[in-house]
């Protein structure tokens, strides 16, 4: 599967959700990684604290606009064939 945008801002969701999770509970961002983060997604720890900084919400809301209006462009272009039709040969 290509990569993407949209599947790399869901990766770094699940590791925000992970961390504000356990961050609630008083567990250090240090331990979080080491114990949660690391086996899971198997990231350094250099990424994982960058992924901590990404404002994922609003680029997750604009890559699914974006997505919408690919949906309403591929929706909106003509059929060489029209579906209808019964073709008999």
């Amino acid at each position: 599967m290509a990569y993407n945008r949209y599947n790399f801002l869901l990766r770094v969701k699940e590791v925000n959700e992970l961390y504000f999770k356990y961050d609630a509970m008083g567990v250090t961002a240090e331990r979080i990684y080491t114990d949660h983060v690391y086996p899971q997604y198997k990231i350094s720890r250099t990424t994982f604290f960058a992924y901590l900084k990404i404002p994922y919400y609003k680029e997750l809301e604009q890559e699914e606009n974006a997505k919408a209006k690919r949906e309403a462009a591929r929706a909106a272009q003509l059929n060489l064939f029209d579906e209808n039709e019964n073709f008999k040969i």
